[in-house]
């Protein structure tokens, strides 16, 4: 609010508008705030030339696990790991078509059937998405509220299903239903490695699980989604870099 009228409408005019089509008006009022999720620790799995295990496919980026970031992400490296990754990408790439002869070729189009093989959500199941998850797996998460958030997720992927299967009905392709689609195959998928992981690490705070156990997790969580939409979990070990000193709590000055 020290800001002052001027200030909001010159140097944040999008931000004021947007709060006053909320109804509040930041020149004089209070903002409510809220933790938001805008980045998830984890992606397609790659190895460090951003190689994924599908041939010929490459994931750089925030799409990507790289493994490099550990169990937080600091802020601006994922700049960082861009910029490293893509440069290790092109000269894989080159590479490889230096050494089996390829040559850049634009693939033929797919068709796609008229029945997608798969649900698709409508666009509004986005925010029964937002909402399970902030309940369920927001900043502090429990076994009971991630379980719970499993189940509340698996629902609303039968109910698409089942829709699919009885009538071969479903939502209109777009964008608003594939960013739904896709949201809810994230959100199974963090709520499976969040519940498995019976420990606190990083930026996964488990409210009945709130010390950081090497001997037990000092591991990566990997999820396939098999063809049936299923999720098939399995651990593997992480190098053998030294444990790090335990910061879960600010220390005193």
């Amino acid at each position: 609010r020290h800001f002052g009228a001027d200030m909001w409408e010159h140097r944040f005019p999008t931000i004021l508008a947007a709060c006053r089509a909320h109804g509040i008006d930041p020149v004089t009022d209070p903002i409510p705030i809220a933790p938001a999720a805008h980045y998830a620790s984890g992606g397609v799995r790659t190895d460090s030339q951003g190689r994924t295990t599908v041939p010929g496919l490459y994931a750089c980026g925030e799409v990507a696990c790289t493994g490099v970031h550990g169990a937080n992400r600091l802020a601006s490296n994922s700049l960082l790991e861009g910029l490293v990754y893509a440069e290790r990408i092109a000269e894989d790439i080159v590479a490889a078509h230096t050494e089996n002869g390829l040559h850049a070729r634009v693939p033929e189009p797919v068709e796609h059937p008229e029945v997608p093989a798969h649900p698709l959500l409508a666009p509004e199941d986005r925010f029964a998405i937002q909402r399970i998850m902030t309940d369920g797996a927001g900043v502090l998460r429990s076994g009971d509220s991630l379980a719970k958030a499993a189940e509340q997720l698996q629902q609303l992927h039968t109910e698409a299903r089942d829709s699919l299967d009885e009538n071969g009905k479903t939502s209109e392709p777009g964008v608003d239903t594939w960013e739904a689609t896709n949201l809810l195959c994230v959100a199974r998928v963090l709520v499976a490695a969040a519940l498995l992981r019976e420990e606190t690490r990083g930026c996964h705070w488990r409210e009945d699980r709130a010390e950081r156990d090497d001997t037990a997790w000092r591991r990566h969580i990997v999820v396939r989604l098999n063809p049936d939409r299923t999720l098939a979990v399995h651990t593997t070990d992480t190098p053998d870099f030294p444990p790090t000193r335990q910061q879960h709590r600010p220390q005193e000055q």
